[in-house]
């Protein structure tokens, strides 16, 4: 028997179709992200609108080291920014700095 017969071949179909039964399932299941509400920022402290989010976070003590998720409230300010975001936030370059950039480029390929 070789690994190409067709009991192979329709179940490698079969797990196909039910990991596309499946993905079409997650999209359709994605939620709304919570609304925020008035409460304390676990982070500057001060009340605001604030939204539940999921953080790692690892703690040691007395020699042994635990791993877990916390859920932390923060406000639009100290919530984390998203790749867009940040993207978003870099200064552009003047011409003078583009010109620099431009000429020692050259300078490297020649």
């Amino acid at each position: 028997m070789s690994l190409f017969d067709d009991h192979f071949a329709a179940k490698n179909a079969a797990q196909s179709r039910a990991w596309a039964m499946d993905e079409e399932k997650k999209k359709k299941e994605k939620k709304e992200p919570a609304p925020p509400k008035m409460g304390v920022c676990d982070k500057c402290h001060r009340e605001a609108l604030v939204r539940p989010y999921r953080s790692r976070q690892a703690d040691m003590g007395d020699g042994a080291a635990s791993f877990g998720t916390v859920t932390r409230l923060l406000c639009e300010e100290c919530a984390p920014k998203s790749r867009r975001e940040r993207d978003a936030d870099v200064p552009q370059l003047t011409n003078k700095q583009v010109k620099n950039l431009m000429r020692s480029a050259k300078k490297g390929l020649l």
